[in-house]
Formats: C-alpha cells, structure tokens, sequence
C-alpha cells in the first residue's frame, strides 16, 4: 500500500478528530459494505479489512462481508476515546477499556472507506 502525503494524512486526522466523544450508534450492513453511523452524524462507509479489538482478543472481518459485521456489535453506544491516522491511511478508533477499530485500506483500485464527517468527505483509496 503506498504511503499517503503528508498533507493527505493531516486532512484525515482532522476529519478523524470530529469522531472523538462521538457514540458508536449504528452499524448498517450492506450487500458491498458495512457503514459505522456516529453520534455526531459522522459515518464511515467500510469496504475493505477491518479488525476489532475487545481488550483481550483480535478478530477480522472486511466490509464486503456481511457476516462479520457482527464482530462490530459490541462497540455499539461506546464513546470513541481517540483516533489515529497511519501512514498508509490505516485509521483507528479506540473506545476505551482497550477496544478498538482498525480499517486497513487494501490497494484494491476502488476506495476502501469514505470518511465522512461535518469537514466534509475523505475516501481513501
């Protein structure tokens, strides 16, 4: 996965930071993605690998998989605590208590996830 721009990477940490204090209020499944709906009514349209972390164990799905989105059940009306941006446009939301989201953008030639928050739109591909 090629590294993104400094300015690319800063414009997502921005958006990013929108999401802090925010609840994890839906999780809506579709047929080519899974959509995270935030308090705030920020979203984040995932269709590439994604871990969740519980405090305890790893488990992986992809947001062209419906049947793991049930991984993401749990974070349900958990507060985002913080976010980070990676080099390569990783993005990870933790929740507190050790639980966590990791999208990893896959190189796939479509967009992997679309941010989108009250800044506006961020796809990264």
């Amino acid at each position: 996965m090629p590294t993104m721009s400094q300015t690319d990477l800063e414009h997502l940490q921005t958006h990013l930071e929108g999401l802090k204090n925010s609840l994890l209020r839906g999780v809506l499944v579709g047929a080519g993605s899974v959509v995270l709906n935030f308090s705030d009514s920020s979203t984040l349209l995932v269709q590439c690998p994604f871990d969740v972390f519980d405090g305890k164990s790893l488990s992986t799905g992809h947001g062209e998989s419906p049947g793991t989105s049930v991984i993401l059940f749990e974070l349900l009306n958990q507060h985002v605590t913080d976010v980070k941006a990676g080099p390569q446009g990783e993005v990870e939301l933790e929740f507190g208590d050790g639980k966590s989201i990791r999208v990893i953008p896959d190189n796939s030639g479509f967009e992997s996830y679309v941010l989108g928050t009250a800044k506006g739109v961020f796809p990264v591909w």
